[in-house]
């Protein structure tokens, strides 16, 4: 717990003060593919698992501190069989240009945030859980104002549920999207 104070605290830190170093502000969106890994302990013994891959629908706002690093909130929404989730994120990228003009840079960074589960069933309860995890990818300056990315993200999840079947676990989350974001 400890570990996850010290994350959100420093987020929130670099958070604030962002507007002192911001160069540059955009607003976005994205979409892309999602895929969640369950798992099942049954209280009578072993374990299944079950990878789900739907949609997920992406908005977000953040600046440019540097032409090299960003910071940025996301949310975004997922659908699947099991549960929908709705997820809050802070992120911050390192970016490193691949030709002079730094017309296209390569990314890589780290994300913290919440994300709330609903899952489908009855029996399971609603939680709020604590994500963390990395991205990578590509983003390409189209113009001035303009920038197209696409990345991926691996967030490791907080969510398991008991019931007297046994228990039930969102492990992990993958993301692989394409977004268009405003930069003004």
């Amino acid at each position: 717990m400890k570990i996850q104070s010290l994350v959100l605290a420093s987020a929130a830190a670099l958070a604030f003060s962002a507007p002192s170093f911001a160069a540059d502000w955009f607003v976005g969106g994205g979409v892309g593919a999602q895929q969640n890994d369950y798992s099942h302990k049954p209280t009578d013994g072993g374990k299944f698992s079950d990878d789900d891959r739907n949609a997920v629908y992406m908005l977000r706002g953040g600046a440019f501190l540097t032409p090299n690093q960003r910071l940025y909130a996301t949310y975004s929404y997922n659908s699947d069989d099991f549960a929908k989730q709705q997820m809050g994120l802070v992120s911050y990228d390192y970016l490193i240009g691949l030709d002079q003009a730094n017309k296209l840079n390569w990314f890589v960074g780290a994300s913290a945030g919440i994300n709330h589960t609903a899952p489908d069933s009855g029996a399971l309860e609603s939680d709020n859980n604590f994500v963390w995890g990395g991205q990578t990818g590509l983003v390409y300056k189209l113009s001035d104002n303009l920038n197209t990315e696409i990345g991926y993200r691996y967030l490791k999840q907080d969510y398991d549920n008991k019931i007297d079947s046994g228990k039930y676990a969102l492990d992990n989350t993958q993301q692989l999207y394409l977004s268009v974001d405003y930069r003004f």
